[in-house]
């Protein structure tokens, strides 16, 4: 991605990734013969295509390759277009000119074939006007030369092309996608940005490069005391859409399919005000940010997290009440699809509820977990970084050395890995390194020996559960008993919180296909949460005589609880009617303008003052009181969170605490605190509509 940056600091442009198709033009201007072939660059707006192509042009031209560049948005209207950009582009760039007597077609096959060279065409949308005459007419007559064809277009070549008889072989596909964290950090290193602020922006741009580009080129414009954390991205990605969705009917197509997994015309015509024709849908499925499926058009997973942001700040009420829909739709499409598509709906519902998750701060914050960042079955070659990561976390007295006989941990991974590999997911990278895992047994006849070896307290502490897995046999075996877990925290690209967000999401995700897990811990975070997100606690855990003191085992039974059970209990305040009390509000006070009552809560002059008060009418003494007792209260009220009610009580009632310390009393980095403070506000602001709408309706001030 291109960086032009206004700051002293940054020098000169900046180039990340790209190796993959820099090493391939290379090697086809360094091959002797390297025939004719095709580059085909794809990506959604902003990936980075442009950017590419220049990089690949001046990486021509340096090895003076004969190299032309084309607009297709001009070229790719007609033949002539076509023809007449060629000419023009060989007279500019190499000062050549055609024969009054010889046709355009004529001398562009002959210059194109006379030497090696490489045409580029960029915004290739519309290449499917010319295709059949590109693959009848121009192109069999480059067949036997040595020219390279770079194509790059949002969507990538029609089918006709990948079934051509001749040309299909030749045809090399580079999708781009989103910057690794490795990509991020590179490209911010000489920035000058604090550790603190470039973390956020890894996390708020999800490794979009027009995202990242923009953003660090906003704050490097900014005196370092005003760059500032809580910018918005959203409407950059979503204006960028635009250019794309040229009808609000397809606008709100995208919007719609960014609170769902996948779906076919059929279930987006049941949700949406404008129901979808086919050509529509059809056109729908164009967009560079969507992809068809088996089971219909999926968004690309950072474009859908924005439109949701963008959604909720611009409309709350019908973004609620919408989600609340689709979630209907989602748990009762949940009994009759297969394990697969179990799994998907519910990392999917994983992420649209996100923000309502119970203490989301520490582990069950998924807004950063990406497809890039996979989880996937063990291999041989990741025994050596699990034992690190196992080492190091043994180190930190991590929660899995509680249940396991001191100095047995690195024997047990050795034997899971050899008797019941399958029970260890590992997350990796975008390369495939592991950054963490997770391991454990499913218990039948012949893993439960192992536990006797490793863990000889488990038979007192899962009681009567255990005695029948003691003669299961292996096909039989529907439980998953969690054993050990750690992450990589000698890496510098990801925060452990992150990982073990993502570790949870594997968890509950492969969980809900029909299994049960069952987990022991005495790590306080993790007993706090685990009953939150539905796990249910054995109580002959609590036995002093057979464990350490805290030990509790909790499992969480998919065999016995549905889906649609599981995400009431968990999502109960999501699923219940706070939807239609959302839709009647005003639109909520602006999050700042709670800020800062909030920050002048004791000055009551001061709160006088502010614009927004003056506004209401109302007195300084009155809103400090309806915001102490809103912040005091034993029930938050809704969608104010009972975390983020105690984060902005000792924030700015109890004032014990600096931000830092604040931050790591609720076990969060900086970032995150910030990040669920500004979310804090926002909710307040919804509380502080209800009761200020209640004063202009009853006069009580």
């Amino acid at each position: 991605m291109n960086l032009s940056s206004a700051n002293s600091k940054i020098s000169a442009q900046r180039i990340v990734g790209f190796s993959r198709e820099k090493n391939a033009l290379f090697q086809w201007l360094a091959a002797p013969d390297a025939g004719s072939q095709i580059f085909s660059v794809t990506g959604i707006g902003g990936i980075g295509k442009t950017t590419l192509l220049t990089e690949l042009n001046a990486g021509a031209r340096r090895t003076s390759t004969r190299t032309l560049w084309m607009d297709g948005q001009i070229c790719l209207q007609t033949p002539g277009a076509f023809l007449s950009c060629l000419e023009m582009s060989l007279e500019i760039e190499y000062g050549l000119t055609r024969a009054t007597d010889e046709t355009m077609l004529a001398y562009a096959v002959r210059e194109l074939t006379r030497q090696r060279t490489v045409l580029i065409i960029d915004n290739c949308e519309h290449i499917d006007y010319l295709e059949s005459w590109l693959l009848a007419s121009l192109l069999p007559r480059l067949a036997e030369a040595e020219c390279l064809l770079i194509l790059a277009s949002r969507r990538g070549l029609p089918t006709k092309w990948h079934s051509h008889p001749l040309w299909s072989k030749r045809i090399h596909s580079y999708p781009l996608e989103l910057f690794s964290r490795e990509e991020i950090y590179e490209y911010l290193q000489d920035s000058g940005l604090s550790p603190v602020l470039q973390v956020d922006i890894v996390q708020k741009t999800g490794g979009h490069p027009l995202l990242l580009a923009l953003t660090l080129d906003m704050l490097l414009r900014q005196e370092p005391e005003r760059q500032e954390r809580e910018y918005q991205l959203p409407g950059i990605l979503s204006a960028e859409l635009l250019k794309e969705a040229s009808s609000p009917f397809m606008y709100e197509a995208l919007q719609l399919l960014s609170l769902l997994p996948a779906a076919d015309q059929t279930i987006l015509n049941q949700l949406l005000a404008h129901p979808l024709s086919a050509s529509e849908y059809a056109e729908l499925s164009r967009l560079s940010c969507v992809r068809t499926s088996m089971n219909g058009l999926c968004l690309h997973q950072l474009v859908s997290r924005m439109l949701r942001e963008d959604y909720q700040r611009r409309d709350p009420g019908q973004y609620h009440r919408m989600r609340s829909r689709t979630l209907e739709l989602l748990t009762g499409r949940f009994p009759a699809s297969n394990t697969l598509q179990q799994m998907q709906i519910a990392a999917h519902v994983l992420e649209l509820y996100r923000e309502q998750l119970p203490v989301a701060g520490t582990y069950t914050d998924f807004s950063t977990v990406r497809t890039q960042e996979r989880q996937r079955g063990y291999e041989p070659g990741d025994l050596p970084y699990l034992h690190r990561f196992l080492e190091a976390s043994l180190a930190r007295s991590d929660w899995q050395s509680e249940l396991i006989a001191a100095g047995e941990h690195h024997a047990l991974l050795e034997d899971i890995a050899a008797h019941d590999p399958g029970s260890i997911v590992v997350l990796c990278n975008s390369s495939g390194i592991p950054l963490g895992f997770s391991a454990g047994l499913r218990l039948h006849a012949l893993t439960l020996p192992l536990l006797d070896r490793y863990a000889p307290a488990h038979r007192e502490l899962l009681g009567e559960l255990a005695g029948p897995l003691y003669s299961l046999p292996a096909e039989a075996a529907d439980t998953l008993f969690i054993l050990l877990a750690a992450v990589d925290t000698e890496q510098p690209y990801y925060q452990p919180e992150e990982l073990g967000a993502m570790l949870l999401q594997s968890w509950l995700v492969y969980t809900s296909g029909g299994l049960r897990t069952i987990v022991a811990t005495a790590d306080n975070q993790l007993n706090l949460l685990l009953p939150l997100l539905g796990f249910q606690e054995q109580i002959q855990s609590r036995s002093k005589q057979v464990a350490p003191t805290g030990l509790i085992v909790w499992d969480l039974d998919f065999r016995q609880v549905t889906f649609e059970v599981w995400v009431q209990r968990v999502f109960q305040l999501a699923v219940q009617a706070p939807e239609a009390v959302l839709a009647e509000e005003p639109q909520s006070l602006d999050w700042k303008d709670v800020k800062q009552i909030v920050q002048h809560l004791y000055k009551d002059a001061l709160l006088e003052e502010i614009p927004l008060v003056q506004r209401l009418g109302l007195a300084g003494e009155y809103v400090r009181q309806q915001v102490q007792h809103i912040l005091t209260d034993k029930q938050p009220p809704y969608p104010l969170t009972e975390l983020e009610q105690s984060l902005l009580r000792e924030s700015y009632l109890q004032k014990n605490y600096r931000k830092s310390q604040l931050a790591e009393a609720f076990h969060m980095s900086r970032t995150t605190f910030y990040r669920h403070s500004r979310l804090a506000f926002i909710h307040l602001g919804y509380v502080l509509t209800r009761v200020l709408r209640d004063i202009d309706l009853h006069g009580d001030r």
